[in-house]
C-alpha cells in the first residue's frame, strides 16, 4: 500500500512538472512579452527576498529613465507613468513592512492625505473632474513622499547616496543605448532651433537630475568622501546641465554654490592654500560652459522668455482666488485651462500656485509647513558647515518650485525625498546620537533579532 502511494505521488509530481513545462513553452511561443515580464518578476522577487535593498537601488537608478517615453501604456485610465508609480508604491509598502518607518519624516505624506480627504468633503470639485481623478492625483503626489519614510540602515543609505550622485551620467548611458535601439534620440531639436541634451529623459527632467546630483556631490566633497571622484562628477553634471539648456536648475543651484565658494574662501583665508585650486577650476569651468551655451540661452529667451509662465501664473491665481479656502480639489488643475492660455499649461509650472488652486490656503499651507518641519528635523541631524550646504540646497529647491513642477515630477521629487531620508540616516549632528540607540533597537525588534543589553552595546 505504501509503495502504491509513493508511486502515485511520484506520478503526480511528474505530471505537474510536465504540465508546468507545457504552460511555459506555450507562453513563450504565444505570449513572449508576458513570459519575459513574468521571468523578470520572478528574478526580482528572488533578489528582493534575499537582498531587498538591491531592488530599491534599482528603483533609484530607474529615475534616470523616463519610463513613459520608453513604454506607452493606456489601461483603465492609467498611463505608463501611473503604473510606474503604483509599482513604486507596492515596493515601498513592502519596505515599510520589512524595515519599519521613520515617524519624524511622515508629515508631508499626512498633509497630502489631508488634501485627498479635503478634495471630496471640503473642496469644490469642477464638473469636469471625475470622482476617480482626485484619487489618481493623490497617488501621483503621495508616492514620492513615501520614499522619505523607509527606516534604512546607515550602510544602505550610503549606497543610495552614491547612486544618486551618478543619475545624470546613467541617464546619458541609458539614452545612448535607447538611441542605438531607435527608441529615442539623446538630443532634442526645438522649434526655436536650439539643440538640447536629454539623455533617456526629456531635457527638463535630465536637468532636474543634475540639480539633485550636484547637491549630493558638493555635500559629499565637504564631508571628505572621495573628493576627487565627486569633483569630477560635479563638473560632469554641470556640463550636462548647461547642455540641457534649462535655466531653472542653474538658478536653483546658486545658493549651494555660493555656500561652496564661501567655504573654499574661508579655508583659503585660514591658510589652506590648496583650497583655492578647486575654487579657480570650478569658476573657470562654469564661466566657460555658460559662455559656450550663451547663444542657445539667448535663442530660448527670445522665443519663449518665461515660456509663458507669467501669463499662466496670472490665470491660475485668478481662478484659485474664486475658491481660496479649500481650493478645487486634487487634480483639478489638470482641467483648469479652458483655452484662454497656451494649451501646454496643464499645470501652472509653479507649485505654490498649483497647490493653492488644488487645496486652497488651508491645503497649501499645511503641505509646505509639513515640508519645512521635515527640513528642520534633518537640519538638526547635520554637523557644522554641512548645515549651510543643506540650507543652500533647500533654498534652491524652494526657489526652483516657483518655476517648475518640483513636487509633482517624479524625476526630481523622488530622488530629493530619497536623499533627505539618507541625510537623516547618515547625519551626525547633536540629535543623531540621542536617537541612534533607539533606532538600532527598533530595527532589531522589527527584524525579530534579539536586542543586546545597553551595557554591551555601549
Amino acid at each position: 500500500m505504501q509503495k502504491t502511494g509513493l508511486v502515485a505521488a511520484t506520478d503526480m509530481k511528474v505530471f505537474r512538472i510536465i504540465f508546468l513545462s507545457l504552460v511555459i513553452v506555450a507562453a513563450a511561443i504565444y505570449l513572449p512579452l508576458v513570459s519575459v515580464a513574468a521571468l523578470l518578476f520572478v528574478i526580482l522577487l528572488g533578489v528582493y527576498i534575499k537582498h531587498p535593498s538591491w531592488i530599491f537601488i534599482m528603483f533609484v537608478i530607474s529615475f534616470s529613465l523616463s519610463i513613459d517615453k520608453i513604454f506607452k501604456v493606456q489601461l483603465a485610465g492609467l498611463d505608463s507613468l501611473s503604473f510606474y508609480k503604483l509599482a513604486i508604491l507596492g515596493f515601498v509598502v513592502s519596505l515599510f513592512l520589512r524595515y519599519g518607518i521613520r515617524k519624524p519624516l511622515i508629515y508631508p505624506a499626512l498633509a497630502i492625505t489631508f488634501l485627498f480627504v479635503e478634495s471630496y468633503f471640503l473642496s469644490d470639485l469642477p464638473s469636469r473632474v471625475s470622482p476617480l481623478d482626485p484619487f489618481k492625483a493623490f497617488l501621483g503626489v503621495v508616492v514620492p513622499f513615501l520614499l522619505l519614510i523607509p527606516h534604512f540602515t546607515h550602510e544602505v543609505s550610503r549606497r543610495i547616496i552614491h547612486v544618486l550622485a551618478w543619475l545624470p551620467v546613467l541617464s546619458l548611458v541609458g539614452g545612448y543605448f535607447l538611441q542605438l535601439g531607435g527608441i529615442l534620440s539623446i538630443m532634442n531639436l526645438e522649434i526655436s532651433g536650439v539643440t538640447r541634451l536629454q539623455g533617456a529623459n526629456i531635457a527638463a527632467h535630465l536637468a532636474m537630475l543634475c540639480f539633485i546630483s550636484i547637491c549630493v556631490c558638493l555635500i559629499q566633497i565637504r564631508q571628505g568622501q572621495q573628493a576627487v571622484l565627486f569633483y569630477m562628477l560635479t563638473l560632469t553634471h554641470l556640463i550636462i546641465l548647461v547642455q540641457t539648456g534649462t535655466r531653472g536648475p542653474l538658478i536653483a543651484l546658486i545658493p549651494i554654490i555660493l555656500v561652496y565658494l564661501f567655504d573654499q574662501m574661508r579655508a583659503f583665508v585660514k591658510g589652506r592654500v590648496i583650497a583655492v585650486l578647486p575654487l579657480i577650476l570650478f569658476v573657470v569651468a562654469v564661466t566657460y560652459m555658460v559662455i559656450a551655451q550663451w547663444d542657445n540661452y539667448e535663442m530660448r529667451s527670445e522665443s519663449k522668455g518665461l515660456s509663458g509662465r507669467d501669463v499662466a501664473w496670472s490665470y491660475f491665481i485668478e481662478k484659485a482666488n474664486e475658491y481660496p479656502i479649500f481650493g478645487r480639489g486634487l487634480g483639478s488643475t489638470l482641467v483648469a485651462n479652458d483655452g484662454s492660455i497656451f494649451s501646454g499649461f496643464v499645470v501652472p509650472h509653479n507649485e505654490y500656485i498649483r497647490f493653492y488652486y488644488d487645496g486652497g490656503l488651508v491645503g497649501a499651507i499645511l503641505l509646505f509647513l509639513s515640508l519645512l518641519l521635515v527640513f528642520r528635523v534633518i537640519y538638526h541631524r547635520l554637523n557644522g558647515i554641512i548645515k549651510l550646504y543643506f540650507l543652500g540646497m533647500i533654498a534652491g529647491f524652494l526657489t526652483y518650485s516657483f518655476f517648475d513642477n518640483t513636487l509633482s515630477t517624479v524625476h526630481l521629487i523622488a530622488p530629493f525625498c530619497i536623499y533627505l531620508n539618507a541625510l537623516y540616516t547618515t547625519g551626525e549632528g547633536r540629535n543623531a546620537g540621542k536617537t541612534a540607540v533607539k533606532e538600532a533597537d527598533s530595527q532589531l525588534q522589527h527584524t525579530g533579532e534579539v536586542s543586546f543589553p545597553k551595557e554591551i552595546r555601549t
